[in-house]
């Protein structure tokens, strides 16, 4: 028998190769478990969602957000923690132990313990779920919610796909003689875990602070599930997002406002910076070459609250706004414009102030791009008597082309977050433009005398739903066309 590592002739009954170390018949660690990871994910929406629903009224419901014993459910968060870090590190079965504990987390506190039911402020009722399935009737009938449904199948995918591999369909065969592979290979995480210690217990530090300030404040979602009041929030269900979608023109505003800035203000300023770039490019003499691009690099360190407050004086429509002034002095126009604050205008303003502030930063990849092109091809295409247009044509854009993309690309997932730009520019005049999510979200929870957080967490929880989409699709377009991802 030979070592299916390094083919050394192995000694009878040999339990470990004596040249790689590699175990005999040593079962393979297989592919992260897909199916199992998505039946975690929806597990743990389920626990935000309805376990109980009134028939009539979409507020009245009760899940692990009211159970009389927070505890439970942060048990139950645990036990899909613990299992997703157990597929993480190929320890399938032993996922499979958390996770029927984590179901059975849920059905204790379904049936063993009571509810809260929000009556009159800063005061609850007891409440027994089976009691309200049993014996409701009429407006007060109850019935089993969606997220039953949802935690059942979550559950079931999270156990039956640790025996279902799809990865195996998508893994590429490298055509590699085993013997070739880094003996690493053949160890166990947790081995290779005591071997590099000393580097784990410098990371423990970062992890803890990771975990404190980055994935604890993430268990705030649940109040995107609740009407929140300081020290008595009450679970509502999914009434903010039934609201969000159906009733709520402004969410919908906000959302159309996000989209449409973010996706224009990407293509200008990408396509800004590769202009200026090819400009720059054939610009001979290197000192002015150098200086023009420090100058229009130099707004990209400026803070957003700085450029506004500069272009609010250049455009001011009093006499001592620079814009307003030469045009009226040339009589292009008969009154000022007011270019901050008119929505006919508010949108050009703002992307050419982004165009001003970002165009610099983006000429570097573009211009590092550029000097990697070998001055052979365009002494060779000026010889065979290609001019400045063809050689810049068929040369330099396919070149640039895959730049362009992958900037394009790693941009792209990024259009969720406007904030600030936004925020220090638009005024009250400007809101039916200018408002985009975030800003939506702030206004909702500070500018108004009656803050309604939990709606305001919902609204934040959609952004980031929306913005995980589109990182996941930008991280396989970029494999698509980079060969590697973003992520």
């Amino acid at each position: 028998m030979q070592c299916k590592s390094c083919n050394t002739e192995l000694p009878k009954k040999a339990k470990v190769c004596p040249k790689c170390g590699k175990i005999v018949n040593e079962k393979s660690s297989g592919n992260l478990k897909v199916i199992a990871v998505f039946g975690l994910v929806i597990a743990m929406i389920a626990s935000m969602l309805p376990f109980v629903q009134n028939t009539s009224e979409i507020k009245d419901a009760y899940s692990f957000m009211n159970i009389d014993m927070p505890i439970m459910w942060y048990l139950f968060i645990l036990a899909i923690v613990v299992s997703a870090c157990l597929l993480v590190a190929r320890k399938d079965m032993l996922s499979i132990i958390s996770t029927l504990a984590a179901a059975a987390v849920f059905v204790v506190s379904f049936v063993g313990f009571d509810f809260r039911h929000y009556s009159k402020r800063n005061k609850f009722t007891i409440v027994r779920l089976m009691d309200l399935i049993q014996n409701g009737s009429g407006e007060d009938s109850y019935a089993i919610g969606f997220g039953v449904i949802v935690m059942a199948i979550g559950i079931i995918m999270a156990v039956a796909g640790v025996f279902i591999d799809v990865m195996k369909y998508f893994k590429k065969d490298l055509k590699v003689d085993a013997r070739y592979l880094s003996n690493s290979i053949n160890k166990s995480i947790w081995t290779k875990i005591w071997y590099h210690k000393g580097f784990y217990i410098m990371f423990v530090p970062v992890v803890i602070f990771i975990v404190l300030f980055y994935y604890w404040p993430m268990l705030g979602c649940r109040y995107a599930f609740s009407q929140f009041r300081i020290a008595d929030p009450f679970y509502v269900g999914v009434k903010h997002f039934v609201q969000m979608f159906t009733s709520d023109m402004f969410f919908w505003n906000s959302f159309r406002n996000t989209l449409f800035l973010s996706i224009i203000k990407l293509v200008l300023n990408t396509g800004a910076a590769v202009i200026i770039s090819l400009l720059l490019h054939e610009i001979v003499n290197i000192w002015f070459k150098k200086t023009v691009q420090t100058i229009i690099y130099l707004p990209h360190f400026m803070s957003w609250v700085v450029i506004a407050s500069v272009f609010r004086m250049i455009l001011d429509p009093n006499p001592s706004g620079v814009v307003n002034s030469l045009l009226l002095q040339w009589g292009v126009v008969d009154e000022p414009i007011m270019f901050l604050s008119d929505v006919k205008y508010w949108q050009g303003t703002f992307f050419v102030m982004n165009i001003w502030k970002d165009t610099g930063w983006g000429t570097i990849l573009f211009l590092a791009t550029l000097s990697g092109i070998s001055p052979d091809l365009y002494e060779a295409a000026q010889i065979d008597g290609a001019n400045r247009w063809k050689r810049l044509l068929y040369i330099t854009l396919p070149a640039l082309a895959n730049t362009i993309i992958t900037v394009f690309i790693l941009n792209l997932a990024k259009v969720m977050n406007l904030f600030e730009s936004v925020f220090v520019t638009s005024t009250p005049g400007t809101i039916e433009v200018s408002e985009v999510l975030q800003t939506y979200v702030y206004s909702k929870t500070f500018s108004t005398s009656m803050s309604d957080y939990g709606y305001s967490t919902a609204v934040g929880l959609f952004k980031s739903i929306v913005g995980m989409i589109l990182v996941l699709g930008c991280n396989y377009l970029s494999k698509k066309v980079r060969g590697r991802g973003i992520v």
